[in-house]
């Protein structure tokens, strides 16, 4: 009897703090898997920017969270020239394979690189986030499309 009821609790336990989640890209087929609380709201995503060429050593994070049709998107860079400003934007696909551009191109804000070589900037998009796509976020020279730093989001 004793063993039945740690096992009830045992599972109790499990179903309550965890559920898994699919989504299925309905172009690709691909399906995403998420193991998460049932009490979580929207999904998140994070990536670790590393500079391209001449910028290798700058390095940033990136973060973006959907929730109720909005998509927040918070990127970060350090070691980069201070006085820079940079342009930045989130893409369908993985670094490199320049995918569309996710949300109104006009709503993404400037880099601008303190006297302490670090920058940040959050915004929200007025898009949705599918769980079943890559997307990544790619750092520009000002007024260039020379590549500073790229990162690919996972969640």
């Amino acid at each position: 009897m004793r063993k039945s009821a740690l096992w009830l609790v045992a599972s109790l336990s499990i179903a309550t703090t965890a559920c898994v989640r699919t989504h299925t890209n309905e172009a690709t087929g691909k399906v995403d898997v998420d193991v998460e609380s049932p009490t979580k709201r929207g999904e998140n995503w994070k990536g670790e920017l590393k500079g391209q060429g001449m910028y290798a050593s700058v390095r940033g994070t990136s973060w973006a969270a959907y929730k109720e049709g909005k998509t927040t998107v918070t990127v970060r860079v350090e070691n980069a020239t201070p006085g820079a400003t940079f342009t930045w934007d989130l893409r369908e696909g993985k670094c490199g394979a320049n995918g569309a551009v996710v949300g109104d191109r006009s709503a993404y804000t400037s880099l601008n690189v303190e006297s302490d070589g670090k920058a940040g900037t959050t915004l929200t998009l007025m898009a949705r986030l599918d769980e079943a796509k890559n997307y990544s976020v790619t750092v520009y020279g000002s007024g260039s499309q020379t590549i500073i730093a790229c990162g690919d989001l996972d969640d």
